[in-house]
């Protein structure tokens, strides 16, 4: 029970990041590899901030506001500027890629490659039975879960997540009806980034964090898209959880170095048995060319 309890926390923390990814790449068909460098910079700015003497609201706030202004700003000054060139998939690929190699070596010439804690001392544990929880997976479950409930909320009956869902939907038709696009994808980068900036937040005060780190959460969030649905806002969420509590249970039923093998085990199958996600959904032709 405690494999899976912790599992289960441990993916809800990667479904956020999942989200976060669908946020950029449902409206945008943006394969979003900046959002690690994303990932990785905001807990080094909140641990920076702690050792100044910050406030631990201040040094939080100002770290998810630096998530959001990256991700903003790597719109801005990178995809919009190959958008409005028409450039292809592949060009926002690369350019992506090359943002979030430029991130990480400023990441890294700032802070270096040494791992970092953002707790300090002992955790306080909750123990009912034979379950112990932390106050920090506690944090963590119960930050993702209002999290995930608020977006969900928002999109599903806001006039706002009307037009952002319609924007994944058919972007030439919400264009025709009068809609600001530009102001749509901005919204898209910075929803992305804020709850990319919550997630990284919640695993580095549970978890060791560095400069690298982003990169490998990024893949398996993908992964976790990809087993959920890739349509589907809530199905990365529901993907991370089943993909996190099989991961965990490989490791405990077998050894750690089976984690990495399993994982893309398990998405092998999903794209032979099922290519569009446990909630996918099938679209029309005229949708889906």
């Amino acid at each position: 029970m405690q494999i899976l309890i912790d599992s289960i926390i441990s993916g809800l923390t990667l479904g956020l990041l999942a989200m976060a990814f669908n946020f950029v790449y449902l409206p945008t068909r943006i394969f979003y590899v900046a959002l690690g460098a994303v990932f990785s910079a905001v807990p080094f700015v909140v641990w920076q901030l702690l050792r100044w003497n910050w406030p631990v609201s201040l040094a939080v706030s100002v770290g998810l506001g630096v998530g959001l202004g990256l991700s903003v700003l790597s719109e801005a000054v990178n995809h919009a500027f190959l958008e409005r060139r028409g450039a292809s998939s592949g060009a926002h690929l690369i350019a992506s890629l090359g943002v979030y190699l430029i991130l990480i070596q400023c990441i890294v010439l700032v802070w270096g490659n040494d791992p970092k804690v953002l707790r300090v001392g002992n955790d306080f544990t909750l123990k009912i039975g034979d379950l112990v929880l932390t106050r920090s997976q506690l944090l963590a479950a119960l930050i993702s879960a209002i999290a995930a409930s608020i977006i969900f909320i928002w999109l599903r009956f806001s006039k706002l997540g009307l037009q952002f869902r319609a924007l994944a939907d058919n972007p030439t038709e919400l264009a025709l009806r009068g809609y600001n696009l530009t102001r749509l994808r901005i919204l898209a980068f910075g929803i992305s980034g804020l709850i990319c900036s919550i997630s990284s937040l919640l695993v580095s005060l549970d978890l060791k964090f560095d400069s690298f780190g982003g990169l490998n959460m990024i893949l398996l969030a993908v992964v976790s898209i990809i087993i959920g649905g890739r349509n589907s806002y809530v199905g990365p969420l529901l993907g991370a959880v089943l993909l996190s509590v099989i991961r965990s249970e490989v490791v405990w039923f077998s050894s750690a170095r089976w984690e990495t093998p399993a994982t893309f085990l398990i998405l092998a199958l999903v794209l032979f048995l099922r290519p569009d996600g446990i909630l996918g959904r099938k679209l029309r032709l005229e949708a889906q060319s």
